[in-house]
C-alpha cells in the first residue's frame, strides 16, 4: 500500500509513505490543527521512529497546488490497533480507514518477516 497513490471517496488522491524527517513540520501542523497539545514534540518523535519497533505512515495530498500532509498514523509492531491516527476530515473522506489498513498490513508483514 505504500508508495502508491490512492483515490479517496472525497478529497485529493493521497500518497502513503513512511514518515521522514522532512515531514515533521507538516505532521506538527496536522496535529496542531486536530487540537493535540505538544504537536511539535510529538511530530519530532513520530519522524524519528525505530522501524524494528514501530511504523509511522504519512499521507500527502495535493492541496492548493502543493503537497501537504493530510494524515498520519503510528503503530507498534506486534500491536493490534494503531496508537495514533490523525487525518484532516475537512479535506479527506476514507483516509482514516486507508491509513489503518496500511498500518495493520505493515504489522502483518513484520510478523511474517520475524517468523521466517
Amino acid at each position: 500500500m505504500l508508495a502508491y497513490t490512492h483515490s479517496l471517496s472525497r478529497g485529493p488522491r493521497v500518497h502513503l509513505t513512511l514518515a521522514r524527517s522532512r515531514d515533521r513540520e507538516g505532521i506538527a501542523s496536522l496535529l496542531s490543527g486536530a487540537g493535540l497539545k505538544g504537536a511539535e514534540l510529538d511530530a519530532a518523535r513520530l519522524v524519528r521512529f525505530d522501524p524494528r519497533e514501530r511504523c509511522v505512515i504519512s499521507a500527502t495530498g495535493l492541496i492548493d497546488g502543493r503537497q501537504r500532509i493530510v494524515g498520519v498514523g503510528a503503530i507498534a509492531l506486534g500491536a493490534g490497533e494503531p496508537e495514533l491516527l490523525v487525518v484532516d476530515p475537512r479535506l479527506t473522506e476514507g483516509l482514516d480507514d486507508l491509513l489503518r489498513r496500511a498500518l495493520l498490513a505493515r504489522v502483518k508483514q513484520a510478523s511474517r518477516s520475524r517468523t521466517a
